[in-house]
């Protein structure tokens, strides 16, 4: 596929509650590599990832020769059972206060050690007015094809009194990044479609107020659905990411992911959701490319 680059990958991996991909972490670890590998990925947001699940992959593209990522992790829950099955060390998954169990986004960046700047990470609790689910915003500044970006990554509460709250400091943090000068990368699972009207804050069309357009706003197959005409450049639509070939009871087909990128920053934006592999996640991997502006 000849589409520009950088590219970024954003991926809901269920790590707590799906089974692991062929009863076997390291099944999933190669399959989830190749999708990296095979899309020439420069930078990937992970959402519901397990922290034993996270070293896994942290382990295995830190030091290679091919092509290393570096990578940093943001804890949103301390612990949650469904995350002891990434843990190998069975005496560790016992341990009622392991701290391998955690649970939260990860983000992976192509390059050694150093392409991050740790020391720029960072955390920012989502609003949680309905005492849901705790959900964060992880952030990082790393270098990407010799610019400097500001990586984000989140996944937003499917309730809807809690997402209007949420999206609206997401869009406040990476706005304040815009503003500083950083290009900004945004994935994550949102939980709403499009056209939701609490994403108006992110989005830079179509009702929007944001800085960003999204990956696969110009597929115009996906117009038609968003009340958009093909002649427009932009829509809020795009590709179901996650339907009945994923989770068996979705219904109906819709797009929670995104890729979102600052349009001061990014043009040619492209996005395509891949095929879902059977046993991976209750989501499809997203795939955006974009040039720098």
């Amino acid at each position: 596929m000849n589409w520009p680059k950088p590219r970024f990958l954003s991926y809901n991996v269920c790590g707590a509650y799906c089974d692991i991909y062929q009863q076997n972490p390291s099944a999933w670890r190669d399959k989830t590599v190749a999708a990296m590998d095979g899309w020439d990925d420069d930078v990937i947001m992970f959402q519901e990832m397990c922290y034993a699940q996270w070293q896994l992959l942290r382990d295995s593209l830190a030091t290679r020769a091919s092509q290393p990522y570096d990578t940093v992790w943001g804890a949103a829950l301390r612990s949650t059972d469904g995350c002891r099955k990434w843990i190998t060390d069975p005496v560790e998954r016992a341990k009622p206060d392991t701290t391998l169990a955690r649970f939260g986004l990860a983000i992976f960046v192509k390059g050694g050690a150093g392409t991050i700047d740790l020391s720029t990470r960072s955390v920012t609790m989502l609003p949680n007015p309905m005492n849901k689910e705790q959900r964060i915003l992880l952030c990082a500044r790393a270098s990407v094809k010799a610019h400097k970006v500001r990586v984000c990554d989140t996944h937003i509460d499917f309730t809807p009194e809690n997402q209007g709250p949420q999206v609206a400091q997401v869009a406040s943090v990476t706005k304040t990044y815009s503003n500083q000068g950083d290009p900004v990368a945004l994935g994550g699972d949102f939980n709403m479609a499009p056209g939701d009207a609490n994403l108006s804050p992110l989005y830079d069309n179509h009702g929007g107020t944001g800085i960003f357009g999204e990956a696969d706003e110009n597929d115009t197959s996906y117009y038609a659905a968003a009340g958009c005409s093909t002649s427009e450049s932009a829509c809020r639509s795009g590709e179901p990411t996650e339907d009945s070939t994923c989770s068996s009871p979705t219904t109906p087909s819709l797009k929670i992911d995104y890729i979102f990128l600052d349009r001061r920053s990014f043009n040619t934006l492209r996005g395509d959701a891949a095929g879902c592999t059977a046993g991976m996640s209750d989501h499809h991997l997203l795939r955006g490319a974009a040039n720098f502006s």
